[in-house]
């Protein structure tokens, strides 16, 4: 009996184990939910590729005292951007700090699609619900362009 009661444990941790490997890891789907991609083009060339991700919905428990954004660009461009950045939010909100985020920070959510590309920090303070429902991330880099990211609309998570 007692043989039976382990070999029915073992049964059942294992069929757990194997059904957890094989749903999506829940971070990552949820970065790729949260991010919005523009583009600044110069000359009928793609001067600048940003991908903007707002971390409240990726990670709320982390990030939740203010509203916070993470940023990736690509650009054969060799400029300082954080010198050149300037960022607004709803309401025209101007950003309250923004810094570049190192290769040694990187984790689960912070981190580059590329080795190439450059990656910064932003934050703002913490707007109500209803202007989160129309939130827009506006990034203007000055004598090249600015780009407009939507985050009003919501994609609906994949359910399993």
């Amino acid at each position: 009996m007692k043989n039976i009661f382990i070999m029915l444990c073992f049964l059942f941790n294992g069929c757990g184990i194997y059904n957890n490997s094989f749903k999506p890891e829940v971070l990552a789907e949820k970065k790729m939910l949260s991010s919005r991609k523009d583009e600044i083009i110069q000359d009928d060339k793609v001067a600048i590729v940003a991908i903007a991700t707002y971390l409240n919905n990726v990670n709320p428990s982390i990030y939740h005292t203010r509203e916070y954004f993470f940023i990736e660009i690509f650009s054969e461009l060799d400029i300082p951007f954080i010198d050149y950045m300037k960022f607004s939010i709803t309401n025209n909100e101007r950003f309250l700090w923004a810094r570049e985020v190192n290769k040694d920070e990187f984790d689960e959510v912070i981190n580059v699609s590329n080795r190439w590309s450059k990656a910064y920090l932003i934050a703002f303070s913490d707007i109500n619900e209803y202007d989160k429902k129309n939130l827009k991330l506006n990034l203007e880099i000055d004598n090249i362009g600015e780009m407009d990211f939507d985050f009003a609309y919501q994609v609906l998570e994949i359910q399993l």
